[in-house]
């Protein structure tokens, strides 16, 4: 039957518990993760005595967490997304850094390459000069070759950190295993209890594991988690953790391919399944910065090389002889699939350097057909092959197996080949292959002007091409050129009607293209032979220089600089992007933190106030003791009289 000493007593005991809990509170208000502990009191059952219900009592029925399931899991997301965006724009950052910094840039090295060669041209016999372009060159082609191997390095940086955060997975993924395990034991043991400390060391652990990579987490009854990541593969069941895996990528060298390990043991590819977090910071980075800007400038120093090449080998050098290749040549790269069964081969060739894309292409075989991709953009063209595009062709031989693949990379590798190819400076071809010669008997006022090359077949000139005018070329009073020692002739001129300037070409001997003007007289000549011994010619040299700011490129819209420039802006998009997504992030992860602790978190002045009020009531619950054994002490006191 309740008393007064049985209910102080009650008091007394849940109100020790009460303090007990505030006490904890307040000794863990600067541990990470602790979430406030509340202890719930509830009456006793009350009893029936005298025609009424009396109660016997308080007790405390359970210790529960100030916990609130959405905004932990609003925590937990926020948590993810900033972690990405730290990763991704803390990598991206440092590559902008690299390309739009003056001293580790292309810009100035590029622009002192030109500048030399305007000093050729502007002195194209001097050897100071033509020793200063060599050098220049060099410069260029280290400058390319050292972003090349920054962009590598990177790359490697990227997949070792990649290595450790996938490890750091592990390890989380194993210890919220046992922690599940402990979860589990201890609800089982107190018959359905919750064990408040092990379940903030299980958010703690599932809001680290965010950080690494993007997570689904479903709570179990008795309090466990189950974890999934990607697009539902499991991580965490219960007490058992799965693992992730790194291997190398078989279809792109240098990359990491991220894997998780199933039930039966087999291995799940999750490269491109992974969603936010740390890990997916730096899958991004290392396809979407380090692959796109490889890309970009291996476009950069193939155009440079081919176009100038080119047009270097339309001049000629000191020693009389037709321009060489400038730059070293540099080789596409195709990496046929590791897992290829069939003999397909695969080649490519570029057509037209002014069309190339910044991209890679993979090439797969689906038992019908092969597909071609172009992996910037995922535009794909199907057929047998070859394939012609973006200034490309791809050719295949050989008969090809169900799953075949090749990864076709036009530019990826050329910033890192280039390379001088001249090693002398008499070599630079600064003067035009051709030059022409108006007879000092002519007694007209004939002229020949824009005298150009567009090939180098045919040259240089075995013999002088000589035009002489003859009122009856065509036959009488037809006029025109007759030409000796190159096509055949005779050339349509008609001093009537084209002395104002006509424009001709001579096929197979260099392109020669030339324009006639002015009244010949008949027996008039001009020739055409090879420009042998004119250290002073800088035609060539013009022509050079003037491919700096030639719009070879995009449609004829840009040219070297503003290919850099596009590269520039590209990754200096992707890096402000990455760093406006941490501001916000930042700004949203703060709020939801507040939420949360304004739930969980323990207030040092609330926790005063409550350590304060069950201070008291334990001490009036002591003195409903003390007054019941006085009552009690009375009563035995009266009944031995």
């Amino acid at each position: 039957m309740a008393d007064s000493l049985s209910i102080g007593t009650s008091a007394l005991l849940s109100l020790q518990q009460a303090l007990k809990t505030t006490s904890q509170n307040i000794a863990n208000v600067g541990t990470d993760g602790y979430s406030r502990q509340i202890a719930q009191f509830n009456t006793l059952p009350p009893e029936y005595s005298g025609g009424n219900y009396i109660g016997t009592g308080v007790r405390v029925t359970s210790i529960e967490r100030a916990y609130d399931q959405f905004l932990v899991d609003q925590v937990m997301n926020r948590a993810s997304s900033l972690a990405y965006y730290q990763t991704y724009a803390d990598m991206s950052a440092r590559v902008d850094d690299l390309f739009a910094n003056s001293t580790t840039g292309l810009s100035n090295a590029l622009q002192g390459f030109f500048d030399a060669v305007q000093a050729v041209s502007a002195n194209p016999g001097s050897a100071t000069e033509r020793e200063l372009l060599l050098a220049s060159a060099q410069e260029l082609a280290n400058r390319f070759n050292q972003l090349d191997q920054s962009l590598a390095n990177f790359g490697r940086e990227s997949a070792e950190r990649t290595t450790q955060v996938v490890g750091e997975v592990n390890d989380l993924a194993q210890r919220l295993a046992k922690v599940n395990n402990e979860i589990a034991r201890t609800f089982a043991a107190s018959g359905g209890a919750t064990a408040n400390d092990l379940l903030d060391e299980r958010d703690r652990l599932l809001n680290a594991l965010s950080e690494k990579i993007g997570i689904s987490v479903n709570e179990q009854a008795n309090g466990t988690v189950d974890v999934t990541i990607g697009t539902g593969q499991p991580l965490v069941i219960a007490g058992e953790a799965q693992t992730l895996v790194l291997s190398a990528s078989v279809s792109t060298p240098g990359q990491l391919e991220i894997g998780i390990t199933g039930v039966n043991g087999t291995v799940a590819s999750l490269s491109n399944l992974i969603q936010g977090g740390e890990l997916q910071g730096l899958v991004d980075f290392s396809t979407r910065v380090v692959d796109s800007a490889k890309n970009a400038l291996g476009r950069i120093a193939l155009s440079i090389t081919e176009t100038f090449n080119a047009q270097h080998r339309l001049g000629m050098d000191l020693n009389n002889l037709m321009g060489q290749d400038f730059f070293g040549g540099l080789t596409p790269t195709i990496v046929a699939g590791a897992n290829n069964a069939g003999g397909a081969t695969a080649s490519v060739t570029v057509d037209d350097v002014t069309a190339l894309e910044a991209s890679d292409y993979r090439l797969r075989y689906d038992g019908a057909q092969w597909i071609l991709t172009r992996t910037s953009d995922n535009t794909q063209v199907v057929g047998a092959g070859p394939f012609t595009l973006d200034g490309i062709t791809i050719n295949i031989a050989g008969a090809p197996a169900v799953g075949d693949s090749f990864l076709v990379r036009p530019v990826n590798d050329a910033a890192g080949q280039m390379s001088v190819a001249l090693i002398d400076a008499s070599q630079i071809a600064a003067a035009a292959p051709v030059r022409s010669n108006l007879s000092l008997t002519n007694t007209g006022t004939a002229v020949i002007s824009d005298l150009a090359v567009s090939d180098s077949a045919g040259l240089p000139l075995v013999t002088p091409i000589v035009l002489t005018y003859n009122p009856d070329a065509f036959g009488p009073g037809v006029p025109g050129y007759d030409v000796a020692g190159g096509p055949a002739g005779p050339l349509d001129y008609d001093p009537a009607t084209d002395s104002g300037g006509k424009t001709f070409t001579f096929p197979g001997f260099g392109d020669i293209g030339f324009t006639l003007s002015g009244t010949p007289g008949a027996g008039d000549t001009i020739s055409i032979q090879s420009n042998i011994g004119a250290s002073g010619d800088n035609r060539n040299a013009l022509l050079l220089g003037g491919l700096q700011n030639q719009p070879l490129f995009e449609g004829g819209t840009a040219n070297y600089a503003e290919l850099y420039g596009q590269l520039l802006g590209e990754v200096g998009t992707l890096t402000r992007q990455a760093q406006t997504g941490v501001q916000t992030e930042s700004l949203l992860m703060d709020r939801a933190v507040s939420a949360r602790d304004s739930v969980s978190g323990v207030n040092l002045e609330e926790e005063a106030a409550n350590l304060l009020r069950f201070q008291q009531a334990y001490q009036a619950a002591a003195q409903m003791i003390a007054a019941a054994d006085e009552l009690f002490q009375t009563l035995l006191n009266a009944t031995r009289r």
